[in-house]
């Protein structure tokens, strides 16, 4: 972490002056281990330092919206949340420079036990208290986006879509997400707060549980299906009010 430090403050140091540019330090000081993923937008590459041997993760953004999501990110670290070391900006290209993960998506333990899920749910509960704390709404909680590790700790990852949330805003300038997790505000009826997240978790929760969405097989036993219940209420109002009450639900 201390050499990516150092690489980017440098490119900081001189982009003005055009003396070093951050695509000539990727090719000449890492090698490219392989394309990660690619959608519209973005680009996920895994490097390798050439003198240290550590990977990293180089997410190339041709789009400006998410860059103070990241930034803010790249001022906090959490066990719970991929980390951001930096962001660096040159010419139309933005580089979000993560840590590299070395886990598994949930999307290959579907189903899981209650035990694990519930797990699961407050890891990624933690993760949430911290995006909210900082204004942040992630808009696209689901398996593919959280990685679990060796060690057993859950990882958040991917905020391209995410947004700063915004006081006294009706609804969300644009309309991102995925349909099957998304709570009707996120479809323009209303904006997106920390609420929009939960209800997504709540969908995560019953998919990792059941293996199918809650209005194909809705779970309700104990306290993780009495989570779920709420959690995915249809009315913002009568979800969990916040990460804090989902961790407290839990004890």
């Amino acid at each position: 972490m201390h050499h990516i430090w150092i690489i980017t403050r440098l490119v900081r140091f001189y982009k003005g002056g055009g003396s070093i540019n951050f695509s000539e330090i990727l090719k000449n000081e890492y090698t490219l281990v392989s394309v990660l993923g690619t959608k519209q937008g973005s680009e996920l590459i895994r490097y390798r330092n050439n003198k240290l041997g550590r990977d990293m993760v180089v997410r190339k953004l041709k789009s400006a919206a998410n860059i103070e999501v990241y930034r803010r990110l790249s001022d906090i670290s959490n066990q719970n949340l991929v980390q951001i070391f930096d962001v660096v900006t040159q010419q139309d290209i933005t580089y979000i420079l993560e840590e590299y993960i070395q886990g598994i998506s949930l999307s290959q333990l579907v189903p899981m036990k209650q035990q694990g899920v519930q797990q699961v749910i407050v890891q990624l509960a933690k993760a949430l208290y911290v995006l909210h704390l900082l204004g942040i709404v992630h808009r696209d909680v689901k398996e593919d986006n959280v990685l679990l590790t060796e060690n057993g700790i859950v990882k958040l990852t991917d905020f391209d879509i995410s947004k700063i949330y915004t006081q006294g805003k009706s609804r969300d300038t644009v309309l991102l997400g995925t349909a099957a997790y998304a709570p009707p505000e996120q479809f323009g009826l209303a904006q997106t707060d920390s609420r929009s997240d939960i209800y997504a978790l709540g969908i995560l929760a019953n998919k990792l549980v059941t293996g199918e969405h809650p209005s194909v097989k809705l779970y309700t036993k104990g306290r993780l299906g009495r989570f779920i219940v709420k959690a995915t209420n249809i009315s913002p109002d009568k979800r969990f009010g916040s990460a804090g009450e989902v961790l407290s639900h839990f004890g």
